[in-house]
């Protein structure tokens, strides 16, 4: 046992450096932006803009979920760099005090990489990273829930928009710490800019982390390096287009793995963290059902005995286990 633990620690240590800078909202120099630029509706309008470290990298890049069969109709799910993709959804909760609206917006990349400087504990192919902006009754953005696809690295940022009573105790409105990032405790809006500023998103190089967020106006994006992104709805992660007009979804549907992301094994955190968390599928991107009845289990927690309080599929339940009084 003693000596697992001494492995896990070296490794952890060659992991640190890659993920413990403290983020400082980056000039546009060498950075990659996804933008909407259209506001048709309030997904378009809220949509967050993707800040890409390092996008020379194709791994770095956010892709578009693909299928592909060969002649003896084999099939293969992957990411595709190449053409980048938001999947959104909308969707309505209630709590006890009022109802609420989140916007939903999943995206994919082709892979997290290997190697052991900098170590990458999730190392595997077609992760994602989901994001959830929680709206009061008046269409404000009040919260901004950040976790990947496979429930961990669960990152929250309140907004000035969020009651004064909505908060954890004692939550500190500067700074957090989010395993080693260091993101806002609040973003505050500009009130003679309604609507207008843009959320900017900013994704580490290789592990795929929320990094920084923060609040631009919109003529600042001029700087950026800008790409085009396409919206589909989430549900069409299920029916991904093959040949012959036929169609696969994304996810396992039969078998052990099913509402697993296809291919996406994570060898080095089922190695280190599963003996531990109880879950040999820890680390696997998972499909994020609408509730407890769609899907399977969206745990945020690493506590075995919280997996069900810390679902994100029942939101309200999944905010109260985390100290949001909503």
């Amino acid at each position: 046992m003693f000596i697992i633990l001494r492995r896990q620690i070296i490794i952890l240590l060659f992991f640190l450096p890659s993920c413990s800078t403290i983020s400082v909202h980056p000039s546009a120099d060498n950075l990659l932006a996804y933008n909407v630029i259209d506001n048709d509706s309030l997904v378009n309008l809220y949509m967050p803009v993707f800040v890409i470290e390092n996008h020379k990298k194709r791994y770095n890049l956010i892709g578009t979920a693909s299928a592909i069969a060969n002649e003896t109709n084999d099939q293969t799910v992957y990411i595709n760099p190449q053409k980048a993709t938001v999947y959104t959804q909308t969707r309505v909760f209630k709590t006890r005090k009022n109802s609420y609206t989140n916007l939903v917006y999943r995206i994919h990349f082709e892979k997290i990489p290997g190697g052991f400087i900098p170590f990458y504990l999730g190392q595997g192919k077609n992760s994602g990273l989901i994001v959830i902006i929680t709206l009061n009754n008046l269409n404000k953005p009040i919260l901004y829930t950040t976790v990947h696809t496979c429930g961990c690295y669960l990152a929250f940022v309140p907004t000035s928009y969020m009651p004064t009573d909505g908060f954890p105790i004692n939550w500190d409105r500067r700074l957090q710490s989010v395993d080693f990032e260091s993101l806002p405790g609040l973003l505050e809006y500009d009130e003679t800019l309604p609507n207008r500023e843009k959320t900017m998103i900013l994704i580490r190089d290789g592990s795929h982390r929320v990094k920084d967020i923060w609040l631009l106006p919109p003529e600042s994006l001029k700087k950026f390096k800008t790409s085009k992104v396409h919206i589909l709805p989430l549900e069409s992660l299920k029916k991904l287009p093959l040949k012959q007009h036929k169609t696969i979804s994304f996810f396992e549907t039969t078998g052990s793995r099913i509402g697993y992301v296809k291919g996406s094994y994570k060898i080095r955190e089922r190695l280190l963290m599963s003996w531990w968390a109880f879950d040999s599928r820890i680390g696997e991107d998972k499909v994020f059902g609408k509730d407890k009845n769609d899907g399977i289990l969206f745990y945020t927690s690493l506590k075995p005995w919280a997996r069900e309080q810390s679902d994100m599929r029942d939101f309200s339940s999944f905010l109260k286990y985390w100290g949001w009084e909503l």
